[in-house]
Formats: C-alpha cells, sequence, structure tokens
C-alpha cells in the first residue's frame, strides 16, 4: 500500500453511514444534548482542615489572601486539626456531619483511607487528591537561637550545633 491509499466510494458510504449510526445513537443517549455545567462551582462552601506546619502555608495564605473567594467559594472555611489521627476522624466525618471536606493531609493518608487500609476501624471510603498543595522540602526553618549568626542560604554557619 503507498501512503496515499484511495478509498473507494463504497468503502466512502460505509464510513459515513457508520458515522451517522453513532451520531444518531448519541442522540439517542442524550436527547436534549451534553452540556457542561454552569458557570461557577457547584458549592460555595466548604471546611478544610490544616496541621500547623509550614507545608499548610499556601492554604492559609489562600484564605487570608481572600482566594477562594475570588474564585468563587466565598464559604471556605480554613480550620486547624488537632492531629493527623484527627484530621483522618474530621475527613472521615465529613463537613456536614462537622468535620471536614477536605485537608492539608499526609499523602498515603487519602490512598490508604480509599482503599480501607487506613486503619483497623477505618472503613474504605471514596478519596481523591484534587489538588496538591507541595511535594515537600520548599522550606528550612531554623529556630531564634540561629538568628544572631545572621543564617542565609549558606547554611554552613549553623553546623556547631549538630542538627543541619
Amino acid at each position: 500500500m503507498t501512503p496515499m491509499t484511495r478509498i473507494s466510494r463504497r468503502g466512502l458510504l460505509r464510513g459515513a453511514s457508520a458515522t451517522a449510526a453513532t451520531l444518531a445513537a448519541v442522540q439517542a443517549g442524550f436527547p436534549h444534548g451534553a452540556f457542561a455545567q454552569g458557570t461557577g462551582p457547584e458549592t460555595t462552601k466548604a471546611r478544610l482542615g490544616y496541621i500547623p506546619l509550614t507545608d499548610a502555608a499556601p492554604l492559609i495564605v489562600a484564605k487570608e489572601q481572600s482566594l477562594f473567594a475570588k474564585y468563587g467559594l466565598p464559604d471556605v472555611e480554613v480550620v486547624m486539626q488537632p492531629s493527623w489521627p484527627g484530621t483522618q476522624d474530621n475527613l472521615i466525618k465529613g463537613g456536614e456531619a462537622g468535620g471536614i471536606d477536605g485537608a492539608h493531609i499526609l499523602t498515603p493518608m487519602p490512598y490508604m483511607m480509599h482503599i480501607g487500609k487506613a486503619g483497623p476501624n477505618v472503613p474504605a471510603i471514596p478519596m481523591a487528591i484534587l489538588g496538591r498543595i507541595n511535594t515537600n522540602g520548599q522550606a528550612i526553618n531554623l529556630s531564634n537561637g540561629f538568628k544572631a549568626l545572621g543564617t542565609k542560604l549558606d547554611s554552613s554557619v549553623a553546623r556547631p550545633c549538630g542538627r543541619i
């Protein structure tokens, strides 16, 4: 065969008939058409949990800078959680029952919750990671004890404590 294969008149009609049949089946399945959801999010309210660590900063800053409201979610509440297990418990509860709708969470936790391996009495519940706040390693925090050393990007001055 050559790169430019000729299509016979019969082949063209057969292909057109198959396409028309497929389109007719789609139209029968969706008599009023298939339309995307209307503009804006489906809800404007959510309770999002976080653990007070530096990697929760994007979530906290987004709330403080009104980014949720800017993008159509004026009723987002960012709620501090007591611990990782507490975050898991509140996710299982859900926002409607006084828990949370989403969370700043350790990456394996939603996967483990989804497959029912998050704990002995934790049922498998549908979970998905819809957005990733970070991939770790975004900051190094030093105690105020290092402030007088003028620690900057060069961490060699911090080595005397033996913690770096």
